[in-house]
């Protein structure tokens, strides 16, 4: 039951992890799209523009990937050592082995 709840746990970083290097190379295309696109249309006009918002929103998609993963190689090194001081730990629960997942459940209604 517990290799389970490992492998479940590690997809559910791996889910989160893809989901942020979504966003963050979405958020970076977009922005460097419209940065691209200003700086194209000040030098050289509607054409500029065009040539200008597609390298942008090229190059800000690379940045913003290479920015997610960064920072999760850091969250990753710090997180242990990492507190917020509120008093919620990282400890597995330890449930004990005598009651069954039904009793647990209905533990859990009450």
């Amino acid at each position: 039951m517990n290799e389970e709840n490992q492998a479940i746990e590690q997809q559910k970083d791996e889910n989160k992890s893809a989901n942020s290097h979504v966003i963050a190379t979405g958020l970076g295309a977009a922005g460097g799209g419209v940065a691209g696109a200003a700086i194209g249309n000040s030098i050289a006009g509607k054409v500029g523009a065009a040539v200008g918002g597609v390298a942008g929103a090229i190059a800000g998609g690379i940045a913003g990937n290479a920015i997610a993963e960064f920072t999760e190689e850091i969250v990753e090194e710090t997180s242990p050592s990492l507190s917020f001081g509120n008093g919620a730990n990282d400890k597995e629960i330890e449930l004990p082995a005598h009651y069954s997942w039904e009793e647990l459940q209905a533990l859990s209604k009450v």
